[in-house]
């Protein structure tokens, strides 16, 4: 049996990430050495961190492991779904994988506030990662304008082309689980409240074996959704936070996980407020008039008259100004008179 030491070469990033995993087996009673895909699976759920960390952490116990004989636990589908990667075929058996997602598409609900909102996003998910078999990095950048459906198929344009086709039972219908969500992705960003939407899920009809093909309808969805994340993030009232936020691989990956676990969440079933307020009525704007060519008409009318009016107005000034300087030159020549008369008197 090869002893658990220090293996030579081991840095100190290998040292650090391999003492956190020994500790997590010590206080979990998992092994370390030799580790199953199992126990490092569960290392990195209850240790999250970001796909890079996650990948260093695997790449130290891969190190550990095969650095003295131990195959390495890290090379499995289980692990590389919790880092998020794509999962390779074949995960399992076509058969087994296409039992457990028709199991969770019985039981993922698709009405109802907010159990209707998460399994509505679910469900697509579900179909999109084990039915079209889209790796988890694509279906993170993936927005709505990616994904089509018309006549019972299914499109989807990421990394290369995908196609899905319907299947004669509704509730497992692929293409119809993806339309709708792309229909609760269209109320979310055309309705100006959640409220509608809360509505519209909570009244819906449950899925069932004689519910209809939405994915033959031919009704048009609003080109706001083109380039929106196919797959946001949801938050704890059932509302998706604006701008929408992608959801990561990884968290991608655990959901799927988790649902082919049965394990589909615990989703509150909260009250939607039937009484819309009214809204609240403005304060009246005062009308302001228009001024119309027939106002500028009168108005100039009255232009023309004023200057008719006071056309004689500068001979009238100009009559002022001459009287004005006969009376200063009289005025001057009656001074001028006064002062030489007393000289001419008494010579």
């Amino acid at each position: 049996m090869p002893a658990a030491g220090v293996v030579t070469g081991d840095g100190p990033g290998v040292r650090g990430d391999w003492a956190l995993f020994t500790d997590w087996c010590a206080g979990t009673g998992h092994q370390d050495l030799p580790a199953t895909p199992a126990t490092v699976t569960a290392f990195l759920t209850d240790n999250p961190a970001a796909a890079s960390t996650l990948r260093r952490r695997v790449a130290a116990i891969q190190h550990r492991h095969t650095a003295i004989g131990y195959a390495a636990p890290g090379r499995s589908n289980e692990v590389s779904a919790a880092m998020g990667r794509p999962i390779g075929a074949p995960r399992q058996g076509v058969t087994a994988t296409t039992t457990a997602v028709q199991a969770a598409l019985h039981v993922l609900p698709s009405h109802g506030w907010t159990q209707g909102m998460f399994g509505r996003r679910d469900r697509c998910l579900l179909v999109l990662s084990q039915l079209a078999g889209m790796p988890f990095k694509d279906l993170a950048v993936l927005t709505g304008g990616r994904v089509t459906v018309a006549g019972g198929v299914a499109s989807i344009s990421a990394a290369g082309a995908t196609t899905l086709t319907a299947v004669d039972n509704p509730v497992v219908c692929g293409p119809c689980a993806i339309t709708r969500w792309l229909r609760v992705l269209e109320v979310v960003m055309t309705k100006p409240s959640h409220r509608v939407l809360a509505q519209q899920i909570r009244d819906a009809d449950p899925v069932t074996n004689e519910s209809r093909h939405l994915c033959r309808s031919t009704r048009e969805l609003s080109s706001l959704i083109v380039d929106v994340p196919l797959l946001p993030s949801i938050d704890q009232w059932g509302y998706v936070p604006f701008p929408l936020r992608r959801l990561t691989p990884h968290s991608l990956s655990r959901l799927v996980h988790n649902m082919l676990a049965g394990d589909f969440g615990a989703h509150r079933h909260l009250p939607v407020d039937d009484e819309l307020p009214e809204p609240e009525q403005p304060a009246p704007v005062p009308v302001r008039r228009v001024y119309s060519r027939e106002d500028a008409q009168r108005a100039w009318a009255r232009r023309r008259a004023d200057l008719q009016d006071i056309a004689g107005i500068d001979d009238v000034l100009a009559e002022i100004d001459a009287r004005t300087m006969e009376l200063d030159q009289r005025t001057a020549a009656l001074l001028a008179q006064n002062t030489h008369e007393p000289h001419q008197r008494n010579p």
